[in-house]
């Protein structure tokens, strides 16, 4: 067995960076009305105005109110939710590659950003015969490709363009190969 360091992987997943941010910035709003509302309740001995009517409504719920019963449901339902969205792993960013030759698949890891691979598949569809333009999406595990042609005729013409692309990212060596889907539009 090796004692050699391995480095992190390359194919990481997703930080999930903006839903944490706008659930931090409405908690941290929750608790700067809360803080406030509290403060005021300690300094004047009352309770501010505006919490009046909320007072009065919850002061009307019992323990077998269906509405609070229906308010703890939802919210233990998007507290799971936001349990398992932080639990659970997002998507690769990148797309992994087969090792070049002779290099120790134990050491090396060679990897394709996502949009990386869109922008390569889009070029090589740009360069073929009878495409006009091509705009193109890819996922770790499909790539779906539009392509627009000024041909009459184009039957025949996305089967032609798929076998290319699976050819295109065999070669680049793309592991697992993604499923390739082209759709050709006319300008007819």
């Amino acid at each position: 067995m090796s004692n050699a360091p391995r480095s992190q992987s390359l194919r990481r997943r997703s930080s999930r960076s903006v839903p944490a941010t706008i659930l931090a910035a409405l908690l941290l709003a929750l608790a700067v009305v809360g803080a406030w509302v509290g403060i005021s309740r300690l300094v004047t001995g009352t309770w501010p105005s505006f919490l009046a009517p909320i007072r009065q409504t919850l002061a009307g719920f019992t323990w077998e109110s269906p509405a609070l019963w229906a308010t703890a449901i939802v919210l233990a339902v998007i507290g799971v939710f936001l349990l398992l969205a932080a639990i659970l792993p997002g998507q690769h960013t990148t797309i992994r590659l087969t090792d070049p030759d002779g290099e120790d698949a134990d050491t090396t890891e060679t990897v394709m950003s996502r949009r990386g691979l869109a922008k390569l598949v889009g070029s090589h569809l740009d360069e073929a015969d009878g495409v006009d333009s091509a705009s193109v999406g890819a996922t770790a595990r499909k790539v779906t490709a539009v392509v627009r042609t000024p041909l009459h005729d184009a039957s025949g013409f996305s089967d032609k363009l798929t076998r290319s692309l699976e050819r295109k990212l065999e070669q680049v060596g793309v592991d697992p190969a993604p499923k390739v889907v082209v759709q050709v539009r006319t300008d007819s």
